[in-house]
């Protein structure tokens, strides 16, 4: 039986990340409504974490109680929430993936499911005959947990995949994101090595040190969830000026709400009028009316397809507003209070 202390210890260690996974859930709940395709994935990313969460309670009280040979404990209700968590945010990930036409081999769900069982298989076999931990069902627990891990490892690789495909403006939070997937990963993969080789009698096992890694995912997963906040929450810029609209306004304005697109080479093809005209322009050349108004049609198809065909979510025209430059603002209003013609 444990003493007083190691079950303490165990208990808050266990308890630390649940608040924090707890809390990252939440935040990325809270900031989907600009959301379309990607909704789905943050929903299914915070549900698994919410899921993860559950084994963790329980972890806790079992460690407080010393209920480890209890029938709750090795009834594999700690397996379940493991293996859903793994799935979601695998699916999560591939859902990224395929909203930015990402190509990899590990967006084929029978090839993943193929080498996470590989891998769990191999790891509960092996724990079958050299386990340290002597409970019950301890090699179809690092079994599952080696599953879990390979199916994390899949989503964190999924992940950098995305972030370095998307759009400017995400790719910080998506960085990020893909980070703290890696120390799921690496936390996972860590759970089923030191449950095969620390026996239960361990000060790093007892004291629940080995629960300390998945604090620190729970910590890089807050910070994911609140640069992903971040994002979505709309800045506000300087005032629309009245100050007459340069050249530069143009071009910085057009290039400033184009970082806004998930898909950058979806915007290539708009962005190609502006760089013919840039590499036209002589240095000390001042921009024609035509050409001005070249620029805001340029300008008026960006702000198209960011609101309505962007596969991620839809900007705001606030947000719009708030990217470009105050004189260029001013001129939207400006244009925008003009009575339309019938």
């Amino acid at each position: 039986m444990l003493n007083d202390t190691a079950a303490h210890w165990r208990a808050a260690a266990s308890t630390a990340p649940v608040f924090l996974l707890t809390g990252a859930a939440i935040i990325f709940m809270t900031g989907l409504k600009s959301f379309k395709a990607g909704r789905a994935a943050y929903r299914l990313l915070a549900v698994g974490m919410l899921v993860f969460s559950v084994l963790l309670i329980q972890v806790a009280i079992w460690g407080l109680f010393d209920m480890w040979d209890t029938a709750w404990a090795t009834s594999g209700s700690g397996l379940l929430p493991l293996a859903l968590t793994a799935a979601l945010i695998y699916v999560a990930a591939r859902k990224f993936a395929k909203v930015l036409q990402i190509k990899s081999i590990l967006n084929n769900a029978w090839f993943v499911v193929a080498i996470t069982a590989v891998a769990g298989i191999a790891m509960g076999i092996f724990a079958h005959y050299f386990v340290k931990y002597h409970i019950d069902g301890t090699d179809l627990y690092i079994g599952t947990c080696s599953w879990g891990a390979t199916y994390m490892t899949c989503a964190s690789i999924l992940m950098f995949k995305v972030a370095g495909a998307i759009g400017i403006s995400y790719r910080e939070a998506m960085r990020w994101l893909a980070i703290s997937l890696s120390a799921f990963s690496i936390s996972s993969w860590h759970e089923a090595i030191n449950t095969l080789w620390f026996n239960n009698g361990s000060t790093y096992t007892d004291y629940g040190y080995y629960l300390i890694p998945w604090t620190v995912t729970g910590l890089v997963m807050l910070y994911a969830s609140y640069r992903f906040r971040q994002m979505t929450i709309v800045s506000h810029s300087d005032a629309a000026s009245s100050i007459a609209v340069t050249d530069d306004d143009y071009f910085d304005s057009i290039t400033a709400i184009a970082g806004l697109a998930s898909r950058p080479e979806a915007v290539d093809v708009i962005l190609d009028d502006l760089r013919e005209m840039t590499a036209t322009l002589h240095p000390e050349e001042n921009l024609s009316v035509s050409q001005r108004q070249r620029l805001m049609q340029i300008y008026r198809r960006l702000e198209k397809y960011l609101q309505e065909e962007d596969p991620l979510r839809s900007v705001s025209h606030e947000e719009l507003l708030n990217r470009v430059t105050p004189p260029f603002r001013g001129l939207l209003e400006q244009e925008a209070s003009k009575p339309k013609a019938f």
